[in-house]
């Protein structure tokens, strides 16, 4: 019988990535994670394909056997196989597209679209099902058959993948290297695994190769996760210390701007107006410096209630530092004017340009502009005190 045959195929190739599918969402769902959002589309991604390769196995179990149930769940498991496949690649796209733009709205349209297209994939199964243009079963062997327009449905079914692809394309010169490494890896191995199959038959080859895929993925969020600050959701001390640690062993002549930002009265608003307005402070505060900062520009918290900024300075733009803190500035002036909080944003800060040439450690230029920093602070309360002490 075919199903005793493929016993050792299904074992081989689809219970081990079923097991490790199965075990990275049992670890996930139970684990904290910073981006519900990202969070809720990696889980569908691993259930989707937990489905699709559950309903493969159950298949190739059962091909083979003789009888009219089986003949029944044979179709089934080929059906919801082909229906949750698109899923899988349609969440696919939603990952790779947020993790890239980070854009809750649009990642929303692609999921309406994943969607319909399920539902016109259901539609077109219905209809190809009756003329056997996919497949059929043989119902004396009870065997899976190539339809006469099988490679319809090929085309029809990775369709999700080439979208993809062309957002990669399009939008290649926007990502960040983790955003390349992260969709080569989830594109590549998926129509690369896929495509040996089709070529060669049903080899399996795409549920090992996308379970890698899927593997690899969960490292990258979790490895996201720890450079994240839980309660401002922009860099922490980690990702800046890598980030300082990369910079010190190169030899590139690269000139990068750091600015260190100190919040003034925050101890103030702890105690006067309690911890969830603190936190409503530091919130605010960091999402005014990421509005301040681009794609590729770097903003962190640094500990407490101080941040840093850096930006990388082409050659002529020495006095785009300088350009940064007042946008900064005009920020704070704007967002105290609307009187969101009882509680207004003032900072004191530190600034200079780092060039990585080996001349200065960036250590040593971390406390020259962390001195800077405070000495600011300690100008602006003098400022303030003689300012209090005239109105007196």
């Amino acid at each position: 019988m075919t199903g005793l045959l493929n016993f050792p195929l299904a074992l081989n190739a689809v219970l081990g990535s079923i097991l490790i599918v199965g075990l990275i969402f049992i670890n996930y769902v139970r684990k904290y994670s910073i981006d519900r959002f990202q969070r809720g589309i990696f889980l569908r991604l691993l259930l989707f394909h937990f489905i699709t390769m559950a309903s493969d196995m159950l298949f190739m179990q059962l091909e083979g056997y003789p009888g009219r149930l089986v003949y029944f769940i044979l179709y089934i498991t080929r059906t919801l196989y082909y229906l949750f496949q698109v899923l899988s690649f349609c969440y696919m796209v939603v990952f790779v597209d947020y993790v890239v733009f980070t854009n809750v709205s649009r990642s929303k349209k692609i999921i309406w679209f994943s969607y319909i297209y399920f539902f016109l994939r259901l539609v077109i199964l219905f209809i190809a099902d009756r003329y056997n243009l996919f497949f059929y079963i043989d119902p004396e062997k009870n065997i899976f058959m190539f339809g006469k327009h099988y490679y319809i449905r090929f085309v029809f079914g990775y369709f999700p993948l080439l979208l993809a692809l062309g957002i990669f394309i399009r939008s290649y010169s926007s990502f960040k290297k983790s955003h390349i490494i992260i969709s080569l890896v989830l594109m590549s191995f998926f129509i690369l695994g896929s495509g040996l199959d089709y070529l060669f038959g049903t080899i399996r080859l795409v549920w090992p190769w996308g379970t890698s895929a899927l593997l690899y993925s969960y490292f990258f969020i979790v490895q996201s996760d720890s450079r994240i600050d839980p309660l401002t959701g922009i860099g922490n001390r980690f990702s800046f210390n890598e980030f300082t640690d990369k910079l010190s062993r190169r030899i590139t002549g690269e000139s990068w701007a750091v600015v260190m930002i100190d919040m003034d009265h925050f101890k103030m608003i702890n105690d006067t107006l309690g911890h969830q307005e603190g936190d409503n402070a530091l919130r605010d505060m960091a999402a005014i410096l990421k509005s301040c900062t681009g794609r590729k520009d770097f903003a962190a918290r640094y500990g407490g209630d101080e941040f840093v900024l850096t930006t990388k300075i082409g050659k002529g733009n020495e006095n785009g530092v300088t350009t940064l803190t007042n946008k900064i500035q005009a920020e704070l002036d704007q967002y105290n004017a609307k009187n969101v909080h009882p509680f207004k944003l003032e900072i004191s800060y530190g600034y200079g340009v780092y060039t990585a040439d080996g001349k200065q450690s960036v250590l040593d230029f971390l406390n020259q502009i962390d001195g800077l920093m405070y000495k600011n602070k300690q100008e602006r309360r003098r400022h303030g005190d003689q300012k209090n002490g005239a109105a007196g």
